[in-house]
């Protein structure tokens, strides 16, 4: 008898405290960077916290390109391990750092490591889980980023009101260390039997085959008829792909060169640069509410927290939605998220011409940053990681991370401008016009690559109907 539910669960339950784990480390430059700007013997301003967060993010566009690769050859449990215990050495250097040049250089290091959560995670999901699973598995642990963002940011907030940054920051390691050790003992590669989709794959048949043969015996079909047939096909096509997967005998440059030539890479990669723009909003969201509403430190460390909560929440309803809808469906669902989005930026820049009360403001400014992040969280996570193992196959770890590779440089691009922006006479108004501008062009290219989606798997589905 197959005892793969309880595997299962051991290993989403490491993955999901092993990048829990990272995300600390790594949020802890964001979450330290009001204390670091009033600590007077260090002499920073907000350009230079813009900086470390850009170099930061360099660092993790250098981590993608070397990571994707190495967990393609080593493995997603050695890499992820590898990972969960340089960011807390890393964070421990960061916590002894003095000056600005020191700072600068272990955040690249730190998030250069940080960035090989994703790919080990993509290699361990392909060994572990059922092709149409993806999304209620890649939904669950994009949760750990969240969560974990957001108890680490009320956490540590709230030790930075009575205790020493650097303090705070050797803490969050001694937790990274505690996780690892537990990671080591219970993650595994790959599952020892060989058969572990034998029955997935043997129903999938039996189920589409007679859907297909009631399909051809009848004209009349309800629409639960059309429903269980549509996804009896999307079942059986997405094993036939993991089993039959056209780079399966391919080599790196040959995958390369195939993605280069795809225009559905592109595409993703042109979302995902937007998107991850987007996101990079949350490195600034403590010191905006600092300086818009006059917070402490403390303060506005625990409020950013709105930001990850709403991503994470955006999250949890993905795990409801995202396996159970079409193609199509979800290209409508993340179309309107985009709106939503665009629409709470907008919000935040006109607040101050409805002449609402200092407190109101506040509270209608938190719930646009819950709102905006709640809206583009299930965009960023899902489509392109679900992508990366379906299109990617053997190569998924490095197709995943030059996706992100892409996004982390328009990343880098934000948060040097957006720092300056920030700082100069404008100030957080002109970052703002930046971040809508942004969003605009979110909508547009999240709805073009997932209509790309859907016709990719309605000609799928044709073909494959030819070839019976």
């Amino acid at each position: 008898m197959s005892n793969r539910p309880p595997q299962q669960m051991n290993i989403i339950i490491s993955m999901y405290l092993g990048y829990a784990a990272m995300m600390i480390c790594r949020q802890m430059v964001t979450i330290l960077s009001p204390a670091l700007l009033v600590d007077e013997t260090l002499g920073l301003s907000k350009t230079n916290l813009g900086d470390f967060a850009a170099y930061g993010t360099l660092g993790a566009l250098v981590g993608k390109l070397i990571w994707g690769p190495f967990a393609d050859k080593f493995g997603g449990r050695f890499t992820f391990l590898i990972g969960i215990l340089l960011t807390a050495l890393f964070i421990i250097a960061f916590g002894l750092s003095a000056n600005v040049m020191v700072f600068t250089g272990f955040s690249f290091l730190l998030y250069c490591t940080k960035s090989s959560g994703w790919p080990g995670m993509t290699k361990l999901i392909g060994q572990w889980y059922h092709p149409q699973g993806y999304g209620r598995v890649w939904s669950i642990l994009a949760t750990s980023s969240r969560l974990s963002v957001v108890l680490a940011t009320l956490f540590f907030g709230w030790l930075l009101s009575f205790m020493h940054w650097r303090m705070v920051a050797f803490i969050a390691a001694a937790f990274a260390l505690v996780i690892f050790v537990g990671c080591y003992f219970y993650l595994q590669e790959n599952p020892e039997e060989p058969d572990f989709f034998k029955v997935d794959e043997s129903n999938a048949n039996i189920t589409s085959d007679i859907t297909l043969s009631t399909d051809t015996e009848s004209d009349t079909h309800t629409e639960h008829d059309t429903v269980k047939l549509e996804s009896s096909w999307a079942e059986k096509l997405a094993l036939e792909n993991r089993y039959n997967h056209p780079l399966k005998d391919t080599g790196t440059i040959a995958g390369l060169v195939n993605f280069a030539k795809s225009p559905r890479v592109w595409l993703v990669v042109i979302m995902l640069m937007v998107l991850t723009c987007m996101m990079a909003f949350l490195d600034f969201v403590a010191i905006y509410l600092m300086e818009s509403y006059q917070l402490t430190p403390s303060q506005a460390a625990m409020a950013s927290t709105v930001f990850p909560v709403g991503s994470l929440v955006g999250l949890l309803a993905a795990i409801a939605f995202y396996d159970r809808f079409s193609k199509q469906g979800i290209r409508t669902v993340l179309t309107i998220s985009l709106m939503l989005s665009l629409l709470s930026v907008l919000t935040l820049q006109y607040l101050p011409l409805f002449n609402l009360s200092a407190q109101l403001n506040y509270l209608v400014a938190l719930v646009a940053i819950f709102l905006f992040a709640f809206s583009i969280s299930p965009a960023y996570y899902l489509p392109m990681s679900i992508f990366s193992i379906e299109y990617g196959g053997r190569h998924s770890a490095t197709l995943v991370c030059l996706i992100d590779a892409f996004g982390f440089a328009a990343s880098a691009a934000f948060a040097f401008i957006g720092g300056r922006l920030a700082d100069s006479a404008g100030g957080w108004s002109s970052f703002m016009n930046m971040l809508i501008l942004i969003s605009a062009v979110g909508i547009i290219a999240v709805r073009a690559f997932m209509q790309a989606e859907y016709s990719a798997a309605k000609q799928g589905k044709i073909n494959k109907a030819a070839s019976r």
